[in-house]
Parts: C-alpha cells; sequence; structure tokens
C-alpha cells in the first residue's frame, strides 16, 4: 500500500476482517494486519485465534434478542459470501436449542423461547417423548422442552473468514501479514520493526485486547481458556447420523451459563470426521499473551475433557466413537454481555468481545464497527443494546 491508509484494522479474525470488508466497500482505503494461521502452533508464539478451527454452530435462536439480531443479518449475507469465495461454509443442518421449563437451568429455556417468540423466528416446540423420536441420536432428561429451527446448523469459520478478506482485497485492502506490537496515536509499530500509519485504527484483537497492552485502557472482559473434546467417527457412524442437527442444550441440574454445545460430524483438515462438543461453566482465566501462548499450544484441560466427554456418553449413549481428543480454544465475555464497539477517540475504535457466540454473526458485528469508526451513530440500527464498551 501506497500512502497513509484512511483505516488500519488489527486483527484478522473473524470480526476484524468482516469489518474490514464493509469499510473498504464502503470507498475507504484500509490496510488489514494480522499474521496468518501457525502451520505448527508448537513453533509458534503468537498471536493465535480461535476460528482456527472447521465448525461453529449458526442460528437464529439465542437467549437475548439482539444476538437473534447479530445472527440473522449475518447469515442473510452468507449466500453472496459464498459466492464470493467460490466454495461454501454454511451448512444448514438445522439446529436445535434444548432445557428445563423448570428448576436450576430453566432460565436459559424461557430466554430462548422469549426471544424466539418476540422476534417471530421460524421455529418448532418439540418436547416429551416426540423428541426423543424425532431426533433419536439424542436423549434428553423427560423435563427438556425444545426449539428447532431450520436455518440453524453450522459454518466453517475459516472459510467465512476467507470469505470476508476475498471480498475485502477484490475491493481493495491491503492484507499485511504481521503482527502489531505498538501503538502510538494512529501509528502502529509492527514486528518486522515497520511502521503503519493510519487516519483511524479498528483494533479487534479478540482476547489480546485486554492482554496486549496496545489499548490505551484494560477493557473490562474475562478471557478464559476452555477445552473441546473431538470424538472421531468413521463413515459407517456419520452415515447414521447425516440428520444430526447442531445442539445446544443445558444438562440435567444446569444452570444458566452452564449450557454444552455439540455439532453434528464434520470433516476436518486431517482428513478425518469428528463430532465436536464443549461448554464449560468454569475454566482457568488468561491474564497475558504468554498464558495464551501456552494455552494455545497446549491439548487442554484433561479434567474438562474427562467432564465433556462424559456429557457426550450422556446425551448420545449410542454413540460409536473410534478415538477421543481434546483441543483448545480461547473465549472472551464481556461484562454487558455483547461485543464491545465503540469509537474511543478520533483515531481509535475498539471491536472486540465475542462472548462465545459472534463466529456466525462476524459479519453484521464487523459491519457496526464499520459504522462506528467511520463516526457514524448506531442508535438507528434496531438494537436494544448500544454496544458501548467497559475498561477497567
Amino acid at each position: 500500500m501506497t500512502g497513509r491508509p484512511d483505516f488500519a484494522v488489527v486483527g484478522r479474525g473473524l470480526m476484524g476482517t468482516a469489518c474490514a470488508r464493509h469499510l473498504v466497500e464502503a470507498g475507504h482505503t484500509v490496510a488489514l494486519i494480522g499474521p496468518d494461521e501457525p502451520e505448527g502452533p508448537s513453533r509458534f508464539d503468537g498471536p493465535f485465534a480461535s476460528h482456527h478451527d472447521a465448525g461453529r454452530i449458526t442460528r437464529g435462536l439465542a437467549e437475548k434478542a439482539d444476538w437473534s439480531r447479530l445472527a440473522l443479518r449475518s447469515i442473510d449475507r452468507y449466500a453472496m459470501l459464498e459466492e464470493a469465495l467460490g466454495e461454501s461454509f454454511y451448512t444448514p443442518c438445522g439446529v436445535m436449542m434444548a432445557g428445563p421449563l423448570d428448576g436450576p437451568g430453566a432460565e436459559f429455556t424461557h430466554g430462548f423461547l422469549g426471544a424466539a417468540k418476540r422476534l417471530a423466528l421460524p421455529h418448532e416446540r418439540i418436547e416429551g417423548d416426540a423428541l426423543n423420536d424425532r431426533f433419536p441420536y439424542f436423549r434428553f432428561p423427560a423435563d427438556t422442552v425444545a426449539a428447532w429451527e431450520a436455518m440453524g446448523g453450522w459454518i466453517d469459520p475459516r472459510a467465512l473468514r476467507r470469505a470476508e478478506e476475498v471480498c475485502a482485497t477484490r475491493a481493495g485492502a491491503t492484507v499485511i501479514r504481521d503482527t502489531a506490537v505498538g501503538l502510538a496515536g494512529a501509528a502502529l509499530t509492527l514486528g518486522s520493526g515497520d511502521i503503519v500509519t493510519a487516519g483511524h485504527v479498528v483494533m479487534a484483537t479478540g482476547g489480546y485486547a485486554r492482554t496486549s497492552g496496545l489499548l490505551p485502557g484494560c477493557p473490562a472482559m474475562g478471557v478464559y481458556a476452555r477445552t473441546v473434546v473431538l470424538a472421531e467417527v468413521d463413515s459407517a457412524e456419520a452415515a447414521r447420523l447425516s440428520g444430526m442437527p447442531s445442539l445446544i442444550a443445558m444438562p440435567e441440574g444446569g444452570r444458566m451459563d452452564e449450557d454444552l454445545y455439540l455439532l453434528p460430524p464434520i470433516r476436518y483438515p486431517d482428513g478425518k470426521t469428528y463430532i465436536k462438543i464443549g461448554g464449560e461453566p468454569f475454566s482457568a482465566s488468561l491474564e497475558t499473551d504468554a498464558e495464551m501462548t501456552a494455552w494455545f499450544q497446549s491439548d487442554g484441560s484433561a479434567e474438562a475433557g474427562e467432564m465433556l466427554t462424559r456429557h457426550l456418553r450422556a446425551l448420545m449413549p449410542e454413540l460409536r466413537a473410534t478415538s477421543l481428543h481434546r483441543a483448545t480454544c480461547v473465549v472472551s465475555f464481556t461484562e454487558t454481555g455483547y461485543p464491545y464497539i465503540e469509537r474511543l477517540t478520533d483515531r481509535l475504535t475498539i471491536l472486540t468481545g465475542g462472548n462465545g457466540a459472534a463466529a456466525k454473526s462476524c459479519d453484521e458485528i464487523g459491519r457496526l464497527g464499520a459504522i462506528t469508526a467511520t463516526g457514524g451513530d448506531l442508535s438507528g440500527e434496531g438494537y436494544e443494546t448500544d454496544f458501548k464498551a467497559v475498561f477497567v
């Protein structure tokens, strides 16, 4: 890129790349900064990203109406992004949210049922014997009520991010495959020693927004080490489960924010097919870049892996897995429960905080980030929250 770009977006993750696309398509010059996915994680010292995966749940159903809005607006643009990429990243196999109407997990259930009603989301309510009859892959507690949504399913987050970047670069964005290590005003120092000076900087660095020291203050957000379990299945088992939807469910006796998520068989880059389960009510907090690097280079928590395996066997007692593996990711939860999208100064915007639910909604979150970075007002966008950032 020659000359000073109007915007430098730091972070080539899902939200940052989407923001860069919307900025450049609005006519601005944009530099998108961040390293490629490492080929050998054990030899890479960061920054890492949790979208380095093959499967994430997508859905309009949510416990909060604004998360439904973010998702639905993004899903509406999947087809355009797939066409630009030349490959599919969205599999609408259906999604189900399930939980009890009474007891400690009832708040979760009433949340997603209430949001679906408020937004008139097309869905089917299923309960009692009909639930196990309709979805024989699963076994639920007797008092479970579910909402099934046909448009839900799963996305390949790597491919979605590539689609955003393809659109951005076609429109003229410049990709700088380096790491930002310093910020003074709107001048970014890169790991190579180069300086990129932009008219405005968008900091879209996920959990690193709290740990990297690049921002003038510390966002009020928790950054947590999470473990997932990948259950390998052979071709015969994958065929048996070919009609399986994505699932978000409250385990028996679970409370709000203790729900589990489960994805159907997905073929991963190693050529194997896995069912993924995740969801931990508590996990270690990551306080520094070094701690995040060490976590991403590990194979996760053995204790969490055992807990998730127990839940998997309870939910799918007939599952025939040929092997079980642990993997790691990092989630960032903001104080508000929504992404932080705020123009902090004339030179700096924050765009971070996925709250474990942002992959499917990244295009709309990126669009809101682009509006905010250019000085626009989000009050007319139809959301109940203002997405303002909170700092410690």
